[in-house]
């Protein structure tokens, strides 16, 4: 049975886990929003365009029930909100109202909107879906779209599914989850989005790695090129398309996995922003170290997204939870990264 809960992190929120605890600084700035608990699986897909449309593709196993979906924008500096931005598939269009989700230094910053009842009302289970997200005349200052939708599938083992969103702090963070001893056949996968997001002038082939991030787990390095703009389908990489966000379950759109460990130039067009967290991690680890590092200080990480084995529930910090071998105390607060001014092609 699928339990649904929300939560806004002002200073440390709690999720039990089977697994374990995670605790970090009260001050990270993508904060925990949403979390689901049961036979649970996540789609995730992005696009960019400096035309008025992209298109966004989810493929929902048959038997599915949907959970819960949201539509965010990502703006390039000071470029305002994304009201007036809609969602359609097929003959069917919905404009819905977007959450600002916090702005940097240099007035970068996501939207959110709450798509539910529409993509529960016209998705397709079973087969690709297109989304055609319609920017009217804020396409300029509009870099991309991401569209992830929660769901929840009898076939699926007991999974938790967390949503962690904001924007990219100016100084970084650090986060620490400390565990129950990890067991056999454990899954653990990270999907971040990206905003105005660029490493080179070709986003099939990025020439740069002067502008990416590092995400490091348990001192060793998952990725040193995170970032770019590969949900650029004008295959462009500029300003109003500089968007990359990891996707899983969504069609032809499926990153795969970044390779591990990745790092250097060679690395940067093979850096999706799918990570499976299990190349580090193994059976038995009680502690897991998360440490994100943006050098240039000019990528915006607005959304992270991450399914991870076992059951989960919801309580702020100082609540009583129970005793280890049932639930334990997880603490979430997760990553953000310095934001500065992005230069374009």
């Amino acid at each position: 049975m699928k339990t649904e809960f929300r939560g806004l992190l002002a200073v440390v929120i709690g999720v039990a886990l089977v697994a374990g605890v995670l605790v970090g600084p009260a001050s990270a700035s993508l904060t925990l929003f949403q979390s689901f608990t049961g036979n649970e699986g996540v789609s995730t897909d992005g696009c960019g365009s400096n035309t008025a449309t992209c298109i966004l593709i989810s493929n929902i196993p048959i038997n599915s029930t949907i959970q819960a979906a949201f539509l965010y924008s990502s703006m390039i500096p000071n470029g305002g909100n994304p009201n007036g931005t809609s969602l359609s598939q097929g003959a069917n269009t919905v404009t819905p109202t977007f959450t600002a989700l916090g702005a940097n230094n240099v007035g970068l910053q996501a939207f959110r909107a709450d798509v539910t009842a529409f993509v529960q009302a016209n998705i397709t289970l079973g087969a690709n879906t297109n989304w055609i997200a319609n920017e009217g005349n804020k396409t300029a200052s509009i870099d991309g779209n991401a569209l992830v939708i929660v769901f929840s599938n009898p076939l699926r083992p007991t999974q938790t599914v967390f949503i962690l969103d904001g924007f990219s702090s100016t100084i970084g963070d650090k986060s620490q989850i400390v565990t129950n001893p990890l067991p056999v056949g454990f899954t653990a996968q990270m999907l971040i989005g990206d905003g105005f997001s660029f490493d080179g002038s070709d986003p099939k082939n990025p020439t740069s790695t002067t502008q990416t991030s590092t995400i490091t787990v348990n001192a060793t390095t998952l990725t040193a090129v995170a970032g770019h703009c590969d949900d650029d389908q004008d295959a462009t990489c500029a300003n109003g398309s500089l968007i990359t966000m990891g996707g899983t379950n969504a069609g032809p759109h499926t990153d795969p996995f970044t390779p591990f460990p990745c790092t250097g130039i060679g690395c940067v067009g093979q850096d999706h922003e799918n990570y499976n967290l299990g190349n580090i991690l193994n059976v038995g680890d009680t502690t897991i170290n998360l440490t994100t590092l943006n050098p240039s200080n000019d990528d915006n990480i607005f959304l992270e997204v991450f399914d991870i084995s076992g059951t989960a529930v919801i309580c702020q910090v100082n609540c009583t939870v129970p005793e280890p071998g049932s639930l334990v105390l997880l603490g979430a607060s997760l990553v953000g990264l310095g934001v500065y001014f992005r230069r374009r092609r």
